[in-house]
């Protein structure tokens, strides 16, 4: 369902979207292009928009999760879509993913039955409010979400 794809338009396209472009610009100016062409980022692409994560660190052991997608991807895709990357990225050998709440949008929380945990509470930073979240690989390992692929893949 998702390939690694750093094409540049797909993803402008993406992020420009009404209904995106809010959420993910947050005001500012934002180059899309730069962020999914960049060497540390590794762009999975599906159907209606895909996942950015971005290498923190020298070791690729700490990735900075970016969602993005079009109405059209909402729920189910982005759901099954998700699943198929995290495997991924844990499986090359990551062990923490980081995202970002937004206050006031709902649909920047990070899925539960992934572990996610909130790092904090609710901090000011770009003139909006946000909560940062991580995900371990020993989290991730444990999830109701991996063990829901288990099940399928045994059937």
């Amino acid at each position: 369902m998702i390939t690694i794809d750093d094409d540049p338009d797909f993803w402008f396209a993406v992020a420009h979207h009404p209904e995106v472009w809010p959420h993910i610009s947050l005001g500012r100016d934002l180059d899309v292009k730069a962020i999914v062409t960049n060497p540390r980022t590794v762009a999975f692409r599906a159907e209606h928009g895909g996942f950015l994560f971005i290498q923190l660190d020298g070791l690729g052991r700490v990735l900075e999760l970016h969602t993005m997608f079009t109405p059209e991807g909402w729920g189910r895709e982005v759901l099954l879509a998700a699943k198929e990357a995290f495997t991924a990225v844990f499986a090359w050998g990551a062990q923490v993913i980081t995202t970002y709440e937004v206050k006031g949008n709902r649909r920047s929380q990070p899925p539960r039955t992934f572990r996610f945990e909130p790092a904090g509470g609710f901090a000011p930073a770009y003139d909006t409010t946000f909560r940062t979240w991580i995900l371990t690989r020993a989290a991730w390992e444990g999830s109701p979400a991996r063990r829901t692929m288990e099940l399928t893949t045994c059937l």
